[in-house]
């Protein structure tokens, strides 16, 4: 505390500290307000690093529904007054200035900068929202020195958003969370429900020439005036709705700027390239399939700002959220929006998924065959499309699946778990009388108000009676954006525009609390298309939607699982494969996916990165998706990998606790864990899966080796053993069968015996891989691994930690206990450098017998 109150003291001036209050603003318990000439500004503290920041205009009245927020305003101290025409506040952890025309700018005790608003930018413009007055809002900050991350998932291939024009519009393949995290260790959380841009463009492309009206495409030159970053972006409205088919194509002398060839079409699309001043370039923006020519604009390297602007709302509305470091601000986040609670274990399993089985017989069919030829899985899914002809909605076609109840019931005589897709619109006239369904219809597709409570109670009812109690244990909720936008919807909550991104959050949210509410010792897991700030809350996860089998959207597909994770989000997953995977299924590319050969090394590398993403899935459209079609290869490396993230399920189920009581993430960028470090800040094919394992997937065809960049410390290649240093760059090989994966020195990485279901009971030891070279810890986390009553304390952790220069192994005191829990085991200590994979588990270099208390393994050097 004195450490605290004597940076104070350095950091605020003299004057501030006997000043006279000013009538121009009020402070209360939480609260300070300061009178502008434009409006008001409201400052609310919900804790020492948590600030929200409101400005509206004089007179109106702000109040509103907050769908996002669950936290509410601390007590703490802070101390607030007036120096000249400026305001200044400071808390424990943050020190903030607001000049004479309102902007506001934080700092660290230190004295450091951390964001400042640009006051030109905020801005209030009155517009209509079906009769009822509203504004476009809008504001900025000010932008150096830094990279941010976050916002969501989008197909673009971009890591770093710093001067990147996006538009955050829920849309299959692409999910909208305004939550921005910066590596100068804040974030800013925008508190709008409605459709947002980020980083406005300032600039526009003017394309006079048409060189192919078939394909739309046009051309032009374009001269910068300064080198550097230029951030690109293609809007390309479609007043007819969901546009399916592209391509969108923009190129600057030959070179790929922004390239979108998948079959669900977004109206606004973005790319990068480095441009030189004076230098002419030609310019050539296709625009397939679209009703207009479209726009292409552009932002400039000196644009330096973060601008935040928002269809529709009654104010500016934004909590600056400040950690210190990217892994506290998306703690800090969760304890405003929300705890991610735990998955049961079985969620971390392999996953059996395609589209789709036809028939109970077929579904059933395919599950035996894993279990019979010995491949782990835990979860299948059924897909759309089981219900009767002409319907849609949880309906059971009763020719094709006679007694879901008994398909249920052989599924978990197998020890699988069973997933099933529902919609949020149902066009069956049984189930909507049945379940009062029609009078909350909000458009012509069917789509329902989950903005009414009364709504979600009767859609949970109606999946109660369908699904979980004939033994589903888990809901797809697919197309919950929802895929067709509904054009002057009016909801619970008003306008469908207004709230247009929470859908999906609403979806969860009714969900949740009706399975809790029924089934209050079972955990909730289901699978959603769109998500938005806070969904983590409600037991959900998501996957990147329908796209393309196809080199380029794979190496999307690792940026954009990196930045729903750093929006705050942890639990994400990907179609393994493509969804579109061939000429049968909507992809041209391939001609048989199950013997052409460019696919199936495609499949190959796309499934050892999916091993390593917190949810492990493999899904395709008209596809047989089980990994012995295709062939002995690809099932010889599938059933390895499968195997590897078993044995790994120690590990991973310790950091899904870490991300439920500590508010971390699985998933991480390389700028999470080294946020100082600028090599790291625009890698976008490699990622953390924890914090001890490096994962570098393979994104090109028939390359054997690629390049990796290794942050500071010391990491040990898993599959050879070597050692390489820190702040380096390497070639490395990635032979087909493998990808590289390194371990960070000081890791302590614990191994389970070989299981075929993540539940399955076994009393073999765990083997503790260790790679010395550094201090290191690790929590080993248990419980029963399917029933709430972790919530009630029934668990336990076994702390670890490995002293480098004592060469000592300590298993510390263990906390806790559970109902099932093995009182006394054995760990085997296997020494990782130098060893192959997992082949030294078998020749441990000292064993322990741990019955809970304390013990110290010494290790030789």
């Amino acid at each position: 505390m004195k450490k605290i109150i004597f940076v104070i003291l350095l950091v605020l001036p003299l004057w501030m500290l006997a000043a006279e209050p000013d009538k121009t603003f009020t402070k209360s318990d939480n609260t300070l307000k300061v009178l502008l000439k434009d409006g008001t500004l409201q400052l609310t503290l919900y804790s020492d690093r948590i600030i929200r920041v409101e400005f509206f205009v004089k007179g109106k009245d702000q109040k509103s529904t907050d769908l996002v927020i669950v936290k509410n305003p601390e007590t703490i101290e802070w101390n607030a007054n007036k120096s000249g025409e400026d305001y200044y506040f400071v808390t424990k952890s943050l020190f903030v200035r607001i000049t004479k025309d309102g902007a506001v700018s934080f700092s660290d005790l230190k004295g450091g900068l951390l964001a400042e608003e640009i006051i030109k930018d905020r801005k209030l413009t009155p517009k209509s929202d079906f009769g009822n007055k509203t504004y476009v809002v809008q504001t900025a900050f000010k932008s150096q020195g830094e990279a941010l991350y976050g916002m969501g998932q989008f197909q673009n291939g971009l890591m770093n958003w710093k001067n990147t024009p996006l538009r955050l519009k829920q849309y299959n393949q692409e999910i909208a969370v305004p939550f921005l995290v910066s590596t100068k260790g804040y974030g800013i959380l925008w508190n709008n429900n409605s459709v947002t841009d980020l980083n406005v463009p300032e600039q526009e492309l003017a394309f006079n020439e048409c060189v192919d009206e078939t394909k739309n495409t046009w051309k032009a030159t374009f001269t910068p005036k300064e080198s550097g970053s230029y951030n690109f972006a293609v809007e390309s409205l479609n007043p007819k709705g969901n546009r399916f088919s592209g391509p969108i194509l923009l190129t600057i002398n030959g070179d790929t700027v922004i390239h979108y060839n998948t079959p669900w079409v977004p109206e606004f699309h973005t790319g990068r390239i480095f441009l030189e001043a004076g230098k002419t370039y030609d310019v050539v923006f296709t625009n397939t399939n679209a009703q207009e020519k479209g726009r292409v604009l552009y932002n400039t390297p000196g644009y330096d700002k973060t601008l935040f602007r928002s269809n529709i709302g009654s104010k500016v509305d934004y909590f600056f959220v400040y950690g210190g470091n990217p892994e506290r601000v998306i703690s800090t986040y969760r304890e405003l929006t929300g705890k991610a609670p735990m998955f049961g274990k079985w969620v971390y399993g392999f996953w059996q998924c395609r589209e789709r089985y036809h028939s109970q017989s077929e579904l059933l069919e395919n599950a035996r065959a894993y279990r019979d030829q010995n491949i782990p899985v835990d979860n299948i899914v059924q897909d759309w499309n089981y219900w009767p002809d002409g319907t849609w909605g949880p309906e059971w076609n009763r020719k094709l699946y006679p007694d879901p109840a008994d398909m249920c019931r052989q599924l978990k005589s197998m020890n699988y778990h069973l997933m099933v897709s529902v919609w949020p619109k149902v066009t069956n006239p049984a189930l909507e009388k049945r379940y009062n369904l029609k009078k909350y219809k909000i458009d012509k597709n069917g789509n329902l108000d989950f903005f009414n409570p009364k709504l979600g109670e009767n859609y949970f009812k109606m999946l109660e009676d369908s699904m979980y109690n004939k033994g589903v244990d888990a809901i797809w909720l697919d197309g919950s954006e929802p895929e067709a936008y509904p054009v002057g919807a009016k909801t619970e909550e008003g306008s469908f525009d207004k709230n247009a991104l929470t859908y999906s959050l609403m979806l969860t949210r009714a969900v949740y609390a009706g399975h809790r509410k029924d089934f209050p010792n079972e955990r909730v897991f289901n699978l959603t298309r769109s998500a938005f700030l806070g969904q983590q809350r409600y037991g959900a996860a998501v996957w990147s939607g329908d796209v393309l089998a196809s080199w380029e959207q794979f190496r999307e597909q690792i940026p954009a699982g990196l930045n729903y994770s750093m929006a705050g989000l942890p639990f994400w997953t990907t179609d393994i494969g493509g969804f579109f995977r061939d000429k049968n299924s909507l992809n041209p590319k391939f001609d048989n996916q199950y013997t052409n050969p460019e696919y199936k090394e495609l499949l190959t590398r796309w499934f050892q990165f999916g091993t390593f993403c917190p949810i492990f899935r493999i899904h395709g459209y008209v596809s047989e998706t089980e990994v012995w079609r295709y062939g002995k290869p690809f099932e010889d490396m599938a059933r390895e990998f499968i195997d590897l993230r078993y044995r790994l399920m120690p590990y991973i189920y310790s950091l899904s606790w870490n991300v439920t009581y500590r508010g971390a993430s699985m998933m991480k960028p390389l700028a999470h864990d080294f946020p100082n470090d600028l090599m790291t800040w625009n890698i976008s094919d490699q990622f953390l899966f924890g914090s001890n394992l490096m994962i570098c997937p393979v994104t090109k065809y028939q390359a054997r080796s690629r390049k990796v960049y290794f942050p500071a410390g010391t990491w040990y290649n898993f599959w050879t053993g070597e050692k390489n240093l820190g702040q380096m760059e390497i070639n490395t090989e990635a032979p087909l069968e493998r990808v590289p994966i390194f371990i960070k020195g000081g890791s302590i990485i614990p191994i389970g015996p070989k299981v075929q279901y993540a539940l399955q009971k076994s009393n073999e030891p765990i083997a503790i891989l260790l790679y010395t070279g550094a201090n290191g810890d690790f929590t080993l986390y248990e419980d029963d691994g399917e029933t709430n009553n972790y919530e009630r304390g029934d668990y336990s952790e076994i702390p670890i930690t490995w002293n480098e220069t004592k060469r000592e192994l300590v298993f510390g005191d263990r906390r806790g206990f559970f109902r099932g829990m093995l009182r006394n085991r054995k760990f085997n200590i296997v020494i990782g450098n130098g060893k192959k994979g997992l082949a030294g588990i078998n020749y441990p270099s000292a064993s322990v017998e741990y019955s809970g208390k304390r013990q110290v393994v010494k290790l030789p050097k």
